[in-house]
Order: structure tokens, then sequence, then C-alpha cells
């Protein structure tokens, strides 16, 4: 087993490398330690990333929006929690979000556990892994920023957690944003994306018709 030169670089800062590339400090430490290096290239591989799957017409769904979300990534980030509009005052579908230019963007979920690849789970569990996949029309492109909520059972709000880099994609069918996350906790997790033409600041109401969102449960 090969060991870290000194201290490994955390999971969670290596996935936003991969995306963003821009931390000199990780780059010198991965040029020198082979064991970073090589979870560097299992990241990279991005081993639950779906293959090219065939059009299909997004399936009717009604949730209850008195919900939120704890998420921690990789390295246990706490977080605190918002709370959505209820469906019935949404004029869409609150996992499809709309951009001028872009048109419709749908959300997806990709569930990962113990190797088994599952796609829009809706139930989670210590361990599992969580990728967000979008699908758009051809010949456009957006940005996509990943928030995670949570409503505890008081019903008190705070801020959303980001566990992505924001990361703009090429659309298309299911197109997979570069990263993974964990969810911990025992109340339902929201998880939303904003979408936009230009690189936002992750703030804001998780409301508005930019917003698309799918909640998950405990088991």
């Amino acid at each position: 087993m090969i060991a870290c030169i000194s201290e490994p670089i955390s999971w969670p800062r290596l996935e936003h490398f991969a995306t963003r590339n821009e931390d000199p400090t990780v780059a010198a430490h991965l040029a020198q330690c082979a064991a970073c290096a090589r979870c560097l290239t299992e990241i990279t591989g991005d081993l639950v990333a779906l293959p090219p799957l065939v059009v299909a017409a997004p399936k009717p769904r009604v949730r209850s929006w008195w919900f939120a979300v704890p998420v921690l990534a990789a390295a246990a980030i706490a977080v605190m929690v918002l709370r959505p509009k209820p469906v019935a005052q949404l004029d869409r579908l609150p996992y499809v979000a709309t951009i001028k230019g872009t048109g419709e963007v749908t959300l997806g979920l990709v569930r990962e556990r113990a190797g088994v690849i599952v796609e829009d789970a809706t139930t989670f569990a210590p361990g599992d892994r969580w990728k967000v996949v979008v699908t758009c029309a051809p010949g456009h492109s957006t940005w996509l920023e990943v928030s995670v909520v949570e409503l505890d059972g008081a019903g008190s709000t705070a801020r959303a957690d980001h566990p992505l880099a924001p990361t703009q994609l090429a659309c298309g069918n299911r197109v997979v944003m570069p990263g993974a996350f964990e969810l911990t906790g025992h109340a339902a997790n929201t998880i939303c994306v904003r979408v936009s033409d230009v690189e936002g600041t992750q703030a804001g109401s998780l409301a508005g018709p930019d917003v698309a969102c799918l909640t998950v449960t405990p088991e």
C-alpha cells in the first residue's frame, strides 16, 4: 500500500481540484505524492458517471415541499437549513428549472452504494455517494450551482451547504456534473441546482424559476 508523503489531501479538496485545477499547493503535493495522485486518478476517472441515455420524457412527480436537507461532503461539512415553497405555489415541476436562451433544465440524481449505481434514487444511507445529472437542449451550455438544505423538527431555516464547485456544462441528455458528495443525518435532504448563463455567487432564494430541486429521505 502506498503511503502519503505527509498529510494526505482530503477527498473533497481533490474533487474540487479536479474540477477547477486552481490550487498550486495541491498541484505541488500531487507532483511528489503517488498515494494522493492515485486518488486523483480515481476521481477524474469518474467511476459513477453514466453512459449516454436515450432521451425520455420526464415522469410527473408529486412531492411535499415542507422538507430539508443535511449534507456533509466527504469531509463532514456542517449544514443548516432552508424551507422551500410548497409545490402548490409553483407553476412548474419542482425538478425542472428554466433559463432564458437555454429553456428547461431537468435535474436528476445518481446514487452509488458499494459499487451499485441507482438512477433517481429517493432514499439515502451512510456511505452513499451522490452525483448530479442534468438534461437540457443540446447546443446550449449553462452554469450549475448545487445547494443542499435541511429542515429540522422545529422548522427553523438557515443557509444552504454547497458541496460541489460551480461548473459550466454543455447541455445534453443526463450530463454528469463533476464531483460527488455524501448525505448524513436523520431528516429528508433536498438537493437543488441553480442554473445560469454566468457563474453565480451561490446566494439567494431556492424558490425561483432558475432552481430545480429533488428530495431524498433517510432509510
